[in-house]
Order: structure tokens, then sequence, then C-alpha cells
């Protein structure tokens, strides 16, 4: 065991009992305040969404607006930490409670389709409690995640996904629990907004060229299964409100590629849709923008740690 992931674990350990045992909007109010605290000490981090906003949005905000936002940032994702931290002592009733939808009639329609769904998923608003509330309308959704660093943080964090009726799937096992899922009808959310690297499809973000995982659309085609997105978008009481949008479904008749890169492009358009309605709402902090190409974003810049 190394000392500094002990140190990380009982850190974390500490901070969601402290959570848990707060009544549950003062404590999620304190995880604001927490997250914007930390978003003055990680100054590496928020120099990255400082750089993320002025690429993505140019002279729409200035240097004070762009502040602004960004504690605005680090607010949300203090205030989402504390909500996943509260998981095991939220009744399905209570996670019910706390979010209104629109757009149920779309998971109806792919459970009803019989060939699972895949959740293109983003990190806005609390991408983990959408998770939970559409497992407790009776719809089943396994997470295919990347394990932390940190072996004992990333068990502990499988729990409190599990404490919200979420299952688990590591993606460092391969794609046999998700095809799995998928034959059992169930929903599989992986997350479709981060930089795909090398090997991810090549669509426009933010009028930039960026890299997108290709799984999601790449299984959604060879499987024959609808893709979905939705976005859980945060009140001003801590509640919150979800809109699922229409299922996209692949062309069977289409090319693979053409379908795989048609689909990824829209799920795309629609993460960037609902980033501009509320900007704060999404995860800024990792380096969106990274190069796709010798010849392209060569003025994307980012200020290491």
């Amino acid at each position: 065991m190394k000392i500094n992931h002990g140190i990380e674990y009982g850190a974390a350990r500490l901070a969601a009992l402290i959570f848990q045992l707060l009544p549950h909007r003062f404590a999620v109010r304190c995880g604001g305040r927490a997250g914007r605290a930390a978003g003055l000490v990680l100054a590496g981090r928020r120099a990255v969404v400082r750089t993320n906003l002025e690429i993505a949005f140019g002279d729409q905000y200035d240097r004070a607006g762009r502040e602004e936002l960004t504690d605005r940032v680090f607010d949300n994702l203090g205030r989402t930490i504390a909500e996943i931290a509260r998981f095991p002592r939220l009744s399905k009733d209570q996670i019910l409670s706390l979010v209104t939808a629109d757009g149920m009639d779309s998971l109806r329609e792919v459970q009803e389709h019989g060939r699972g769904a895949i959740l293109a998923g983003s990190h806005y608003g609390n991408w983990e409690l959408m998770g939970a509330y559409i497992n407790a309308l009776g719809y089943p959704v396994d997470f295919m995640v990347r394990g932390q660093h940190n072996p004992y943080f990333d068990r502990y964090l499988t729990r409190l996904r599990a404490g919200g009726g979420v299952k688990v799937i590591h993606s460092e096992r391969g794609m046999k629990e998700v095809i799995r899922a998928l034959k059992d009808n169930r929903q599989v959310a992986m997350i479709a907004d981060q930089h795909g690297g090398g090997g991810g499809v090549l669509t426009t973000f933010f009028g930039r060229t960026v890299s997108v995982p290709r799984a999601p659309a790449a299984l959604a085609v060879k499987f024959r299964t609808p893709i979905l997105t939705g976005f859980m978008v945060r009140n001003a009481d801590d509640t919150h409100h979800l809109r699922v949008d229409p299922p996209l479904y692949p062309d069977p008749q289409g090319d693979p590629e053409v379908e795989t890169e048609r689909l990824t492009r829209i799920y795309t358009e629609r993460i960037e849709q609902a980033i501009r309605l509320r900007p704060e709402l999404w995860l800024w902090t990792h380096r969106r923008f990274k190069p796709v190409a010798d010849q392209e974003q060569t003025g994307n810049v980012y200020v290491q740690k």
C-alpha cells in the first residue's frame, strides 16, 4: 500500500462521512464551498479551465467573466461530489424526489426495442445522479469506467455508485461485460466527451476539430443498438431536471465507418448545445482541446501542472 494512496483514501472517507452526516441540502451547499476553495488551491486545474473557456467562447467572456465562471465550475463539482458521497444514505424514493424529467418516452422506446442502449455520457451536471435516477425508474444502467490510480479509492467509488443502484464495468476487463449487458437489454453509459486519442473520431466541438472516443458509436453500429443522450441540469435549490433526447439509431444498411462518424457527430453536437446553455455545469478541468494533427490547433497551449 502506497502511503499517498492511504492518505488520499482516508481523506476521501472522512469527507464522505461528513457529507453523509449532514442534512442533504446543507451537505451539498458545503460541497459547493469546498469546491470553490479547491479551485483556488489547484492552480494547474484552474488554468486548464480558463484555457478551455477561452478556446470555447473566445471574447464572449472577459477575464473577470471567465474567473467567475471558473468559480462556478468548481462549485458544481464540489456539490456533485457531496451528492455522490451521500448515495448510500439515499433511498430510491429520495433519489426520485430529487429529480424531475422530460423525455421518458425515449427510455421506454429503447427498452421496448430490446437491444439495450449506449448512453453517450458527458461530465455535465451530476452525471452520476443521472445514472442512479434512471436506474431508480426501473431502467437498469451500467457505467463503463476506467479504474482510478488509487485502488482503494477506486473500490470505494464503486461502492458509492452501487449505493445509487448502478453497476460498474471496468474498461480494463474488455468488452465482454458490455456485450452481455446489451444482450440483457441494459443501458451502458460510456463517457463520450473527453479526448479520444489517435484512434478517435474527428469531429467539431466549439468550432475546433477534436478527437472523440470511437467506442460508443462503434458499439451501437456493430450491435444495432440505439444511442441515448441526456443532461442533468442543477436547479437553484439543488434539485435537478433531467432531459433525455430522442434516441439515435444506426442505419443497418449504412457503411459502419460512416455511421460511426455520423452518430459521433450528432451526439457531440448535443453535448455542445447543452454546455452552451449552462457552461458552469460541464467539467472543464480536463484538457479537451488537445491537438489532433500537426497542422491543427497549434495555438491550443495548456499550462502544465
